[in-house]
C-alpha cells in the first residue's frame, strides 16, 4: 500500500512540474513581446556587471549604469598650442629734421597770416601713414608771429607747420635739439603750448618737472619706452647750460632732455634711471632719439660711437640719431652681455632749403638726401618682444619750380616697388637715381648685414641696373 501511494504522488508532481514549465515559457514569451514593443530589440541578457557607456557612442547604451562613471571621458580636450607664435607687431617710422628755412615758409605764405606747407608732403604722406607710429624732428621753435618769422641761425616758424605735419601722418615730434631755445624762454614755452593745442604729442621737452621726459607708448599692444636728448654746447659762468650757444634759464634747465659731451657719466646715469622707470611702467622695448655728431659729416665720429656703445651696454634696443643734416651709417651693436642694439647715426634732413649749390660742405647733394628709418617689433605668446625688421626708405627733397611766393618743395619717395617716378615731373631722373645710390652707399652695407641676420632679404644698392 505504501508503495502504491508513493507511485501516484510522483505522477501527480510530474504533471504539476510540466504545467509550471509551460506557464514560465508563456511568461517569457510575454516579456519578450513587451520588450520588443517598447525597444524594438532583444531584451538584455542578465549580467552581474555594470556596463559603462562609451563616450563617443551615437546610440543609447544597452544597459543603463547603476553607478556614476569612475573614469574621465575618453574625448580629447581642446588644448592651447605649445609652439611659439607672434601675437602682434608694431612698426615705427622716423624721419629727419624739419628745418624750415625762410625760403620754405615764404613759399608757404598764403597771405592774411596763413601758411600752407601741405604741398611739401604731397608724395610722401602715404608712406608716413604705412607705419603704426611715425616720428619727425621739429628743428624749429614756434614763438609766434609777433616775434617775426625767421630762418637760420635763430629759427621761428609759423604754427601751421604742425597741422600739416599731423595731416601728413606724423604722430609725434621730437623737440630736443640745438635750436630748441633759439627764441629763448618765451619761444620755448609757446612751442609746447602750440603742440598741445594742436593735439601733437612731443618728446624731448616738458612743461614742468612733474611731467616725465620719457613716454611709454602703447603701439598695437606693444609698450615702447622712448626718450629724446640733444647735446649741450657748453656752460655759462653761472653754471647754466647752453644750446646753440644760447644760455638756458634756470627755470628751464631741467625741462630739456640734454647731455654735456664732457660729462657723459652723468648722462649714462640719467639714461639708466629713465630705462628703469620705463620698464617699471611696462615698457617692453626701448628707443633713444639723440641729437649729436658733426654737421655734414658722412661718418659717425668717435664720440657718437662711444655714446652708442654705452647706450647698448645699458640695454637700449634702438638708437635714432639726427643733427648732421646728412645721412650717416647704420650699425648693429652688441653689449658685453650679448644685448643687441640697432643704431642709425643720422637720418638726415626731412625738409630743408640746404641745397648742393649753397652748402659747400656737400657739393654732391647729400643735404638733399634723407630717409624714413623703420623698425618693427614683434610680441610672442610667451610675452617676449624683439626686433623683427629694420628698414631704410630713401627719400629726396626737390626744389624745382617757382610760384608767386617762391620755390616749391617736395619730399620725393624713392620707391623701387612702384618705380612710377614720371609722376614727379622731374626732367632729369638722374637726380633720383643719384640720391638713392648716395644713401645706400652710406647705409647699405650695415643695413644688409642686419637684414640677413634677421632673416630678411637684402635691399638693392642702386635704383637701376647699371
Amino acid at each position: 500500500m505504501a508503495k502504491g501511494k508513493y507511485s501516484r504522488r510522483r505522477k501527480s508532481n510530474g504533471f504539476l512540474n510540466i504545467l509550471l514549465l509551460v506557464l514560465l515559457a508563456a511568461l517569457a514569451v510575454l516579456i519578450l513581446i513587451t520588450w520588443k514593443a517598447n525597444h524594438g530589440e532583444q531584451p538584455p541578457k542578465e549580467t552581474n556587471t555594470t556596463t559603462v557607456p562609451v563616450a563617443d557612442s551615437t546610440t543609447e547604451p544597452t544597459t543603463k549604469p547603476t553607478t556614476e562613471p569612475t573614469t574621465e571621458p575618453t574625448t580629447e580636450p581642446t588644448t592651447v598650442p605649445t609652439e611659439p607664435f607672434v601675437i602682434t607687431t608694431a612698426s615705427i617710422g622716423v624721419t629727419g629734421d624739419v628745418l624750415i628755412h625762410q625760403p620754405i615758409f615764404n613759399a608757404a605764405n598764403r597771405g592774411n597770416g596763413e601758411y600752407d606747407f601741405s604741398s611739401i608732403f604731397t608724395y610722401i604722406s602715404e608712406y608716413y601713414q604705412r607705419y603704426d607710429f611715425m616720428v619727425a624732428n621739429l628743428e624749429v621753435p614756434l614763438a609766434g608771429a609777433d616775434k617775426g618769422y625767421s630762418g637760420y641761425p635763430n629759427f621761428n616758424c609759423p604754427d601751421d607747420i604742425v597741422y600739416d605735419l599731423k595731416e601728413a601722418g606724423i604722430d609725434m615730434l621730437l623737440n630736443a635739439n640745438n635750436h630748441t631755445y633759439d627764441q629763448g624762454h618765451s619761444g620755448f614755452v609757446r612751442t609746447q603750448e602750440v603742440l598741445s593745442e594742436k593735439g601733437m604729442p612731443y618728446l624731448g621737452t616738458r612743461p614742468n618737472e612733474d611731467t616725465p621726459l620719457y613716454i611709454v607708448q602703447d603701439i598695437n599692444g606693444i609698450r615702447v619706452g622712448m626718450v629724446c636728448y640733444t647735446y649741450e654746447t657748453g656752460d655759462t659762468s653761472d653754471g647754466r647750460k647752453t644750446l646753440n650757444g644760447i644760455p638756458v634759464s634756470h627755470d628751464d634747465t631741467n625741462l630739456i632732455g640734454s647731455f654735456h659731451p664732457k660729462r657723459l657719466d652723468e648722462f649714462y646715469e640719467e639714461v639708466d634711471e629713465v630705462l628703469s622707470n620705463m620698464h617699471d611702467e611696462g615698457a617692453e622695448a626701448t628707443m633713444v632719439y639723440i641729437h649729436w655728431g658733426e654737421e655734414y659729416q658722412l661718418r659717425a665720429n668717435a664720440k657718437q660711437q662711444e655714446i652708442a656703445q654705452n647706450l647698448c651696454e645699458l640695454g637700449v634696443d634702438v638708437i635714432v640719431g639726427g643733427h648732421p643734416h646728412v645721412i650717416q651709417p647704420f650699425d648693429t651693436l652688441t653689449s658685453s652681455n650679448g644685448h643687441t642694439t640697432y643704431c642709425i647715426y643720422s637720418v638726415g634732413n626731412a625738409i630743408s632749403n640746404q641745397r648742393r649749390e649753397n652748402i659747400d660742405q656737400t657739393p654732391e647733394g647729400h643735404c638733399e638726401d634723407s630717409m624714413i628709418f623703420g623698425v618693427t617689433f614683434e610680441k610672442w605668446n610667451d610675452g617676449s618682444v624683439n626686433v623683427s625688421a629694420i628698414d631704410i626708405f630713401p627719400i629726396w627733397v626737390i626744389r624745382n619750380r617757382e610760384n608767386a611766393q617762391g620755390n616749391i618743395y617736395y619730399i620725393i619717395p624713392l620707391d623701387l616697388e612702384s618705380k612710377d617716378w614720371d609722376r614727379f615731373d622731374i626732367p632729369n631722373k638722374n637726380y633720383l637715381y643719384g640720391s638713392y645710390k648716395r644713401t645706400m652707399a652710406i647705409v647699405g652695407e650695415g643695413l644688409n648685414e642686419c637684414r640677413v641676420a634677421l632673416g630678411l632679404p637684402e635691399v638693392p644698392l642702386t635704383a637701376r641696373d647699371d
